[in-house]
């Protein structure tokens, strides 16, 4: 077996959450894992939970976590700016701005998140995209280590480092979302203290969900614990909120100061419910935000909460009344596809607002701002044209570019949008059939704003996340800056009184259930090519047949994403599309062909290599409604033969099992 040691983590721009940067080469000895992540990314939000968990298993022993933060925006290459995600987000381990992606392009990295497992004696063990699964990786980590133990590898204790203290902040830390409530106050997600605070409008507490201590528990406003809440909502006399690291929703009663999860199990859920399931046995994936809006393909009376499941990159829809969820529009796939709203798709959809039957969504990772037509079950684009299409423009619907922005609400003719990464509040101004006509700032000098809302008198609330507190804008002033066209540039925080201090720590955590698989291949699936057979000069094709599990098929409405690079022998070994996009076609079977171009070559064999991403939606074979999205890695050897090698090489790869 090949074994390749891992480069080094030289390059960076800062380290993080210790005094100096990190060599490799100094931890040896110990096994490493390299987590490559981005701040603004779900995903990565999930995989941290699954580090934390195996820092604590692995307390004392010669086992290192490292963050390797390679930005996807453009703010994300600042250096304080992950700073204030890592004390955000609770990451206690070192971690290195990867400056201009040095580290991962030199680790081979080609999505978000990859952890890299690095063994005692400096070679690469695992290099694994995806979120895994805590008891599989557990048990992957735990054979290293004893296999270096066996080996005389590890140390016998693992290396001494220097943590900063964590800042402090009072009353708020890195509040989320703000919401206006119907006798003027407003309450609001003090989403770094795991807390709810209801307000008066002079900033006065009148209530305080949740200590501080990051957990789940229901019952009395004391005793309560979140997780990182984020979306409020006012809905029938209570305060739903998106407990989002939670994954659940739960209901504040006002009136009693209790709280109860009403759906979401506490568990990052990895299947979507066929059509309306009891919430409370429904396991969520990253609840965002609310909002309570008509829900017409039911009935004209009917109030639903629309829910931006940012996770699994969907709109989910709960039933206040029954208690019910179900999925509401987006196949799971992340993109931005518009039409029907059960063959649409999103990129972690973060905020939401009504007006009228439109229900308006930020959607985060495309940079965008979408719009459901309720009534018709439509969805379109106001602004926004792909993941990686993102700026700090104005103008026009196709001038104007946005930078991963997190709330929206609707005024009269425009929409509100908080232009997250742009530190900055955006207009769209739109004309009578909900078409934008012109985008421009409206207020500026924020530090990553998470939501913004609009109060019953027209003044604008806004969570200036980074700053650490909510700023008003007086309905004058908010006239003012949308009719004379000139952005605020000195909005004020609302002073916060009689907020009781956050308590620190966390309740214990629930241990998980038993895995599902074995610790080989956890990572990624590795094809085999047989003996003697090869791709010939010219033109060619490798053809991998997907095969479905048992008991399911391919999706007969959700395309097909395909990700294709060479990642060894690009010299030799090259594709004609990177990316592209197959049609929907159920069946248990689907061919996936890649068209390749092998060049002259310098010897008569030559072993090269890509790697294959696929995203798709397997659904249940006898039930087309019950679907689940999933995503392989493949590492597809490709032989390259100067002599008697082929036109086609076809590869089976079966689709690994999904829970629908």
């Amino acid at each position: 077996m090949t074994t390749v040691h891992a480069p080094e983590l030289d390059g960076g721009r800062a380290w993080l959450n210790i005094d100096r940067a990190l060599t490799l080469r100094e931890l040896r000895g110990s096994v490493v894992v390299l987590d490559f992540w981005t701040y603004c990314c779900i995903n990565c939000m999930h995989v941290l939970p699954t580090l934390r968990a195996i820092e604590e298993r692995h307390r004392g022993e010669p086992l290192v976590v490292i963050g390797v933060h390679s930005g996807k925006f453009t703010a994300e290459g600042d250096p304080d700016r992950i700073r204030e995600a890592v004390e955000r987000y609770g990451v206690e381990h070192p971690v290195v701005a990867d400056d201009d992606m040095t580290i991962w392009s030199r680790f081979g990295v080609r999505s978000w998140p990859t952890l890299v497992v690095v063994r005692p004696d400096g070679t690469i063990a695992a290099i694994a995209p995806g979120e895994p699964e805590l008891e599989v990786l557990d048990a992957f980590l735990v054979r290293e280590l004893e296999l270096a133990r066996k080996a005389g590898t590890l140390a016998a204790a693992p290396p001494v480092f220097h943590h900063p203290a964590p800042r402090e902040h009072d009353p708020l830390l890195y509040p989320g979302k703000c919401c206006p409530l119907p006798d003027g106050g407003f309450a609001l997600s003090d989403s770094g203290h795991h807390r709810v605070l209801v307000c008066a409008a002079d900033g006065t507490v009148r209530a305080t969900a949740g200590s501080g201590v990051r957990g789940l528990a229901d019952g009395a406003f004391a005793d309560a614990a979140f997780d990182d809440p984020q979306g409020l909502a006012f809905h029938g006399g209570a305060l739903w909120v998106a407990d989002t690291r939670n994954h659940a929703i739960r209901r504040l009663d006002l009136e009693s100061g209790r709280v109860a999860t009403v759906a979401g199990t506490g568990e990052l859920g990895r299947a979507t419910p066929v059509g309306r399931a009891p919430g409370a046995v429904t396991a969520l994936r990253s609840p965002w935000d609310l909002c309570p809006a008509p829900a017409p393909d039911v009935s004209s009376e009917a109030v639903a909460l629309y829910v931006a499941m940012a996770g699994s990159h969907q709109l989910w829809r709960f039933w206040p009344d029954s208690g019910e969820i179900e999925l509401y529009a987006g196949t799971g796939v992340e993109a931005l596809d518009d039409g029907p709203r059960e063959h649409s798709a999103w990129a972690q959809p973060s905020g939401l607002t009504v007006r009228g039957s439109t229900l308006f969504v930020a959607d985060s990772e495309s940079s965008a701002v979408r719009a459901v037509d309720l009534a018709r079950g439509e969805v379109r684009t106001l602004i926004g044209q792909g993941l990686f299409d993102f700026g700090d423009d104005e103008g026009t619907a196709t001038e104007a570019l946005l930078q991963h922005g997190l709330g929206v609400a609707a005024l009269e003719g425009a929409v509100l949008v908080a232009d997250t990464y742009n530190n900055k509040l955006k207009l769209l101004e739109l004309d009578a059939a909900g078409a934008v006509t012109d985008v421009r700032t409206v207020l500026e000098g924020l530090s990553e704003p998470g939501s913004v809302s609009v109060a019953a008198d027209g003044s604008w609330l806004v969570a200036d996340t980074n700053a650490h507190r909510i700023v008003r804008v007086a309905p004058e002033d908010a006239r003012h800056a949308r009719k004379a066209r000139r952005p605020i540039r000195d909005a004020q925080g609302i002073p916060l009184h009689g907020a009781p201090t956050a308590l620190r720590g966390a309740l214990p955590r629930r241990e998980p259930g038993p895995a599902r698989g074995g610790v080989e291949g956890w990572f990624t699936t590795l094809l085999e090519l047989p003996a003697g057979v090869g791709l010939g000069p010219g033109s060619g094709e490798v053809r991998l047949e997907l095969a479905s599990a048992s008991g399911s098929e391919l999706s007969d409405t959700a395309p097909l994403r395909v990700t294709v690079e060479v990642s060894r022998r690009s010299d030799l070994l090259r594709v004609q599309r990177d990316r592209f996009t197959l049609d929907p076609a159920a069946g248990s079977t689907r061919l996936v062909p890649i068209v390749v171009q092998v060049e002259a070559l310098p010897a008569s064999v030559v072993e090269a290599e890509m790697v294959v991403s696929i995203d798709y939606v397997a659904c249940d074979a006898h039930n087309h409604a019950a679907c689940v999205p999933g995503k392989l890695h493949a590492r597809v050897p490709v032989r390259l033969m100067a002599e008697g090698g082929r036109s086609a090489l076809e590869l089976r790869v079966p689709l690994p099992m999904l829970e629908i």
